[in-house]
């Protein structure tokens, strides 16, 4: 019989590469590098030795795997595993994730491989004290490499897997007793499992939306991460939110772009019948972005993430963000809060509150006159915010040629530097997903200062990048507006795309040529 062990590490340096697949240079374009890197290790039932191990990270295209033992995995597409036979020994195995632009991270994972099945099972279940419906599953037993655990509340219910070393949540939406069952794995054919009965009671109060800081019956739990130190204190500034108490988000000097907290719900938000979520919102900036991240509690890589816009300064304002994209059939129950997202620590203290699912007090940026929808003309008294790959730089400026066939007084701006790549593109985030029933067929207007380029649009899966579609064209003229058509009746009308990407002189390094878009329209 055989037996798998693992310990886990993170390197924290992360590393840069430049690379990009001729094939597919654009799947998985992020601007933020991956982070939350984990290796799954599963056995194979049938055949001792062989394991299948499933990276995983936020924010990545693709992974490499050394496998410890001088065999190598090049290349894993999000959501592959990579299979492997080991012989009995111990091994070192490092996972490194990209992203498009080249950024990496590395874990590395011991594994040791015995003759022997899991023994000794433990379950170590812990009840939360304030949340009454919520239990930690702990499992632990010798040889054991990963544990399929059962909560006993759903019919035909999916495990939930978790590696040796790690826990796993969950919350019960109603009272009762429920038989908890964990089955443990080794890379043995050989488990073992055991059962215990959990009995639930529901809180008398628990948290729950809106989420407004005032209880002291509720253990709000909120927890920091990149540098960020959220607090809750008495509310600074009455006027505009007369709320006693309110977040304070310290984003201190150096902290990282992604620096922020969450708080995780006692029970899956329900998204049935209000898909908005508002908070209020004070900055000492205008033009910040802030943004709402929801995410599974057990799969840090199932989430969903909006974002919007300060509007004001050292105020308080209401901001909107629009999550009609989620999954409905997915759970969600941590609500993760960003400030001045993409920007370093600056020592800036921000704040924030009453978090609802519905409309909340109305009015700030990132509300309805700050929606981002088809068609893009770039003329709304919004901000348009652009994300950068390759070099290329976009912005939003005054139409440099009112003649033609574009008249519009504002247009899009996108400069390709000298050297840049020849995938070098932009893209912009609508607040929801294309409605993909208006039309098939998107044309947008744009104006080259040479001819014959190619230019490709791509509408994009803004949680997943690998659902993507991309169409070329080609322009005709040189100095002048013309209209382009980019035939989308490829689209997969069950996915949510929600992300427009642009790319001009395709396939070519850039020459510091200035490209124009506007009107970015579905047609039928």
């Amino acid at each position: 019989m055989k037996y798998i062990k693992q310990t886990l590490s993170i390197l924290l340096a992360i590393t840069t590469i430049i690379a990009c697949s001729e094939d597919d240079p654009f799947t998985g374009i992020s601007v933020t590098a991956p982070s939350n890197l984990q290796m799954n290790i599963q056995p194979d039932a049938d055949q001792v030795g062989l394991v299948n191990i499933t990276p995983t990270a936020e924010g990545a295209s693709y992974f490499k795997l050394d496998f410890g033992d001088g065999s190598t995995e090049d290349r894993i597409d999000v959501g592959q595993a990579a299979t492997h036979q080991y012989a009995e020994g111990t091994f070192t195995i490092t996972g490194t994730a990209f992203n498009v632009m080249g950024d990496s991270i590395q874990a590395t994972q011991t594994l040791t491989v015995a003759f022997d099945p899991p023994s000794d099972l433990i379950l170590d279940i812990s009840i939360d004290e304030v949340n009454t419906n919520v239990i930690t599953v702990t499992p632990s037993a010798t040889n054991a490499m990963s544990y399929d655990i059962f909560f006993g509340d759903l019919v035909d219910e999916v495990p939930t897997i978790i590696m040796e070393g790690s826990s796993a949540n969950h919350s019960y939406t109603e009272a009762g007793d429920f038989e908890v069952r964990v089955i443990a794995r080794s890379g043995s054919t050989t488990t073992i499992e055991a059962t215990e009965t959990v009995t639930i009671v529901l809180p008398a109060v628990q948290l729950s939306f809106p989420i407004d800081f005032e209880s002291d019956e509720i253990d709000y739990g909120l927890i920091s991460f990149g540098n960020a130190e959220l607090s809750i204190v008495d509310n600074p500034d009455m006027n505009g939110n007369t709320s006693n108490r309110v977040v304070k988000f310290f984003k201190a000097e150096g902290a990282e772009v992604w620096a922020g907290g969450f708080v995780e719900m006692p029970n899956p938000i329900d998204f049935s019948s209000e898909t908005n979520i508002t908070m209020d919102v004070w900055s000492p900036k205008s033009g910040a972005t802030v943004m709402i991240k929801i995410e599974n509690s057990n799969d840090p890589n199932t989430f969903v993430e909006v974002m919007a816009t300060t509007s004001t300064s050292n105020t308080w304002e209401n901001l909107s963000f629009d999550f009609s994209s989620v999954d409905q059939s997915t759970n969600y129950s941590q609500v993760v809060v960003f400030m001045d997202f993409g920007n370093p620590g600056d020592d800036s203290d921000y704040y924030f509150d009453n978090i609802t699912l519905g409309e909340g007090n109305g009015g700030g940026g990132g509300g309805e006159d700050n929606i981002i929808s088809m068609p893009i003309d770039f003329e709304a008294n919004i901000n348009y915010v652009f994300e950068n790959f390759g070099n290329a730089t976009t912005d939003v400026l005054d139409n440099p040629d009112m003649s033609g066939e574009n008249i519009s007084a504002k247009v899009g701006n996108l400069n390709k530097a000298s050297g840049s790549e020849v995938w070098a593109g932009s893209f912009i985030d609508l607040t929801g997903s294309l409605d993909v029933s208006a039309g098939k067929t998107i044309t947008m207007k744009t104006w080259s200062p040479k001819a014959g380029i190619q230019v490709l649009l791509k509408v994009e899966n803004k949680s997943d990048p690998n659902i993507f579609l991309e169409i070329a064209a080609t322009n005709t003229l040189a100095n002048e507006w013309e209209t382009l058509s980019f035939d989308f009746n490829a689209l997969d009308a069950t996915q949510d795309y929600g992300r427009i990407v642009v790319f001009f002189d395709f396939g070519n390094e850039g020459d510091d040529s200035n490209f124009y878009f506007d009107d970015i329209t579905q047609n039928n």
